[in-house]
């Protein structure tokens, strides 16, 4: 029975060993998959957080940056949105280092992924435990390139918030996760340059990255980026998503929304053209028609004075061919009667030119030269044969 008891003891010692041991082994997995990156500013460590999810999207990134290298700023992020890439992706594209070294170490892109969505609070609690081992071993301060500041979560947690000193100035932190987070006696002058400080346990910084239009980036200054309060734990980090989700929502909305107007737009425009051509089409048949009108008038208009001038030409022909046949008529008639046609003729002409109270004078008239002709000739007979007597006497 002793030996029962002390059986059953055993065991139950070990699985309390085991059970104590197991979470600090997790732990441990976790902070080490972490120190790369938690000494990172709040802001820039939670997009590279959500964007670890799907680490296909970060290589991705990687090529579309390589490809886009001459844009900047303000500029690089709307052609990230334009081509597709989600907000967190966006906000990582003015930091091509840090894309570049997740899509290189792709493996361990995929475990903090993983880590991240299995359990959001132990990832937010690593960070925490580290940034308390570097700022409790000297190596996490304040300075030109970064604030360091304790604050209060709604839940009462205190947690190590890290920030740019310039808003509008990002400087993406290099250290050896090795020896940061361990204490030290070297001492770094301000004048030695980042790899002295990271190879002497430091925090060094790259060069500041500005956000261009700072205050207008929603990717860090919207209700929950820099300087509006946003903060990675608890149940921030639940607002955060939310307002996040709610933007995403917004977002699909305005993008509906845009189609659907562009679709409208589409359409009256289709319309407006319809429109367009069919009253072209009309005019061009109106005109049409009141060119066939006008070439029908005038063609009926030639033709009738065509069929009068006709007309006119048939009654004159018809006119002068009977004015002919009467003539010829009447011919006939007078040369049945026993006149000639010179008769015929002269008869109207004596006629109508000489009345019968006349003619008696022209008449007598005519028998008075008639007798003097005569006269004259018998005097000239006599003076000639008395001349020619006495010639002979």
């Amino acid at each position: 029975m002793k030996a029962l008891v002390m059986a059953v003891s055993a065991v139950l010692v070990l699985s309390v060993s085991a059970a104590v041991q197991t979470p600090k082994s997790k732990t441990d997995d976790v902070d080490k998959l972490l120190a790369p990156i938690a000494l990172y500013p709040d802001a820039l460590l939670g997009p590279m957080l959500l964007s670890a999810g799907n680490p296909g999207t970060i290589g991705a990134l990687s090529e579309w940056l390589r490809s886009h290298d001459k844009l900047k700023g303000t500029e690089l992020q709307d052609a990230a949105k334009a081509s597709g890439f989600a907000e967190s992706y966006v906000a990582l594209v003015l930091f091509p280092q840090v894309v570049d070294k997740m899509a290189e170490q792709l493996d361990w892109t995929t475990k903090v992924g993983a880590a991240f969505t299995a359990d959001r609070t132990a990832v937010f609690d690593s960070i925490q435990r580290l940034r308390t081992k570097a700022k409790d071993a000297g190596k996490l301060q304040n300075n030109a390139q970064q604030a360091v500041t304790l604050e209060t979560t709604a839940t009462g947690q205190q947690v190590i918030v890290i920030e740019p000193a310039n808003p509008q100035i990002v400087y993406v932190p290099q250290y050896n996760p090795q020896t940061v987070y361990v204490p030290s006696t070297v001492v770094i002058k301000e004048e030695d340059d980042t790899d002295a400080a990271v190879a002497a346990g430091l925090i060094g910084f790259t060069a500041g990255i500005a956000l261009g239009a700072a205050m207008d980036n929603d990717y860090y200054y919207g209700p929950y980026g820099w300087g509006g309060g946003f903060r990675m734990y608890n149940d921030a980090w639940d607002d955060w998503a939310d307002h996040r989700e709610d933007s995403r929502e917004d977002w699909q909305d305005y993008r509906e929304d845009v189609v659907e107007e562009r679709g409208d737009r589409a359409r009256d425009a289709q319309e407006q053209r319809t429109d367009r051509t069919q009253a072209r089409t009309e005019a061009g048949t109106d005109r049409t028609q009141a060119r066939t009108d006008a070439s029908a008038d005038r063609t009926q208009a030639r033709t009738q004075a065509g069929t009068d001038r006709t007309q006119a030409r048939t009654e004159a022909t018809t006119g002068r061919t009977q004015a002919q046949t009467t003539a010829a008529t009447q011919r006939t008639s007078a040369e049945t009667r026993g006149y000639s046609g010179s008769q015929t003729r002269t008869a109207p002409e004596r006629s109508g030119t000489k009345s019968d109270a006349f003619s008696g004078y022209s008449n007598g008239k005519s028998e008075r030269a008639a007798s003097s002709r005569g006269t004259s000739s018998r005097s000239s007979s006599r003076s000639g044969g008395g001349g020619g007597g006495s010639r002979r006497r």
